[in-house]
């Protein structure tokens, strides 16, 4: 059946009207609460194998496109599973197959694991991987150290970052610090006390007076503890033990005949970093 042509406007709107607030009735009355899908679980990855028949140009223009996906899709949500399967680890890993020389995946995917995502082992991977292809890469090897030193506490492969580090001419004096308490960690503390002699000459040099200053704090702890250690019979050295502090003081026995210094220190060690549960 045709409409009237003779039917007025006003009836017209309000017909309309009457529909629009029908239909809205029954959208609200048969509204779904909203599902939340994480991306771990809707996250899209495809298996490496899938790639092997790509040429080189084919796997560097699908490196591309992967690539701007996860920038689009990425989330913040952590990931506690050290498995190596979270949906971010497989884009970053997968980008790095196809075209290994693709720096920004490791700059920026490393940190992202490591920082965002909480992935240690995945970004522990990540940064492997891209130093055996930029080895000399001074921002990826600073921010591996970072990684290694504080997030997984691997202070065998932080040092040895922080020891390819000290050749860059940009070097920061707090790399030199980091690096001392690393050796001090693992029991050298004569080789923590060297680094940051060193380090304390150059910024006396450079009339850093504040940080000077600061590190030799850092000098009279080390130097306290070896030779506290020595005087109370807790190394086995056969070195003469040293009777005075860096400042020159005679270190003094207290009422149970231990050895102290004249003045109070605090112990150089390394500063836990605190994770986010």
């Amino acid at each position: 059946m045709k409409l009237s042509k003779h039917l007025n406007t006003p009836l017209l709107i309000g017909l309309m009207l009457l529909s629009l607030s029908g239909a809205y009735y029954v959208s609200q009355k048969s509204e779904k609460p909203t599902l939340f899908i994480s991306k771990q679980e809707s996250g899209f990855n495809v298996d490496d194998s899938f790639f092997k028949y790509f040429n080189l140009g084919q796997k560097r223009l699908m490196s591309s496109i992967i690539w701007i996906m996860t920038i689009l899709e990425s989330d913040n949500d952590h990931y506690k599973n050290e498995d190596l399967n979270s949906w971010m680890f497989h884009r970053f890993n997968t980008i790095s197959n196809l075209e290994p020389l693709f720096y920004e995946n490791y700059a920026f995917g490393g940190p992202y694991l490591s920082i965002i995502k909480d992935d240690l082992k995945g970004a522990t991977y990540i940064y492997n991987k891209g130093l055996s292809k930029f080895p000399d890469d001074f921002y990826l090897l600073k921010n591996a150290a970072f990684h290694f030193h504080f997030e997984v506490e691997d202070y065998q492969r932080s040092r040895e970052i922080h020891q390819h580090l000290l050749h860059h001419k940009n070097i920061n004096p707090i790399l030199y610090s980091s690096l001392a308490r690393i050796e001090s960690e693992l029991g050298n503390k004569e080789a923590a006390f060297t680094i940051l002699l060193s380090n304390y000459n150059d910024l006396k040099k450079r009339n850093q007076t504040a940080l000077a200053d600061k590190t030799k704090e850092h000098l009279y702890a080390i130097r306290a503890e070896i030779d506290l250690e020595c005087l109370n019979g807790k190394t086995t050295s056969n070195i003469k033990c040293n009777t005075h502090d860096l400042n020159g003081a005679p270190y003094i026995k207290d009422s149970l005949g231990r050895f102290k210094a004249s003045k109070a220190w605090t112990p150089f060690k390394i500063k836990k970093h605190q994770h986010s549960k």
